[in-house]
């Protein structure tokens, strides 16, 4: 397997000269939708806000006295808590890190995509001035199939005349 297979999985499209592509005619594939639709189910945008929070301990609604054992217990929670935040600040960090890099392959292959759509519009430019220059020139194969038609009955009526003239 080629490298071109593996990075496109042995598709690459050679069927498609002569054929007019989607959309030809003026009409897109390209809707406010699609291009603002997002990336992930749960990411967060304007249609899909999430306001949640975390909360360990319950909200204490008016004051009240704790035992030993619940301060203790509360004591230790907390201390447990710090610890975990200090992972929770080094993973959040990690994740923004990774989701930066992921926004930057993102706008990398999104611009790959737009030269691609420059270029696909750059050949069937071509491929019209092409058709155009040929469908200009289709007057001029008729003249000359019409002279060459002409010349083939002169020349047919010619010999004619000449075996005419031996009593053929």
């Amino acid at each position: 397997m080629g490298l071109m297979e593996k990075l496109f999985g042995g598709k690459v499209n050679t069927d498609a000269p002569g054929q007019l592509a989607k959309g030809s005619k003026g009409e897109l594939a390209i809707g406010v939708d699609k291009a603002l639709a997002a990336t992930d189910s749960s990411a967060i945008n304007p249609h899909n806000v999430d306001f949640s929070s975390i909360r360990t301990a319950p909200v204490v609604p008016k004051p009240r006295y704790f035992t030993a054992t619940e301060a203790g217990a509360l004591q230790n929670l907390a201390t447990q808590k710090r610890e975990m935040t200090e992972h929770t600040k080094k993973a959040y960090k990690a994740l923004k890190s990774v989701d930066t890099s992921d926004r930057v392959v993102h706008q990398l292959h999104r611009g790959y995509q737009g030269k691609v759509a420059q270029n696909e519009v750059a050949r069937l430019k071509s491929n019209t001035q092409l058709a155009e220059q040929i469908h200009s020139s289709r007057p001029d194969y008729a003249q000359m199939h019409q002279r060459v038609e002409v010349a083939d009955k002169t020349a047919v009526d010619a010999i004619a005349k000449i075996k005419e003239s031996y009593g053929a």
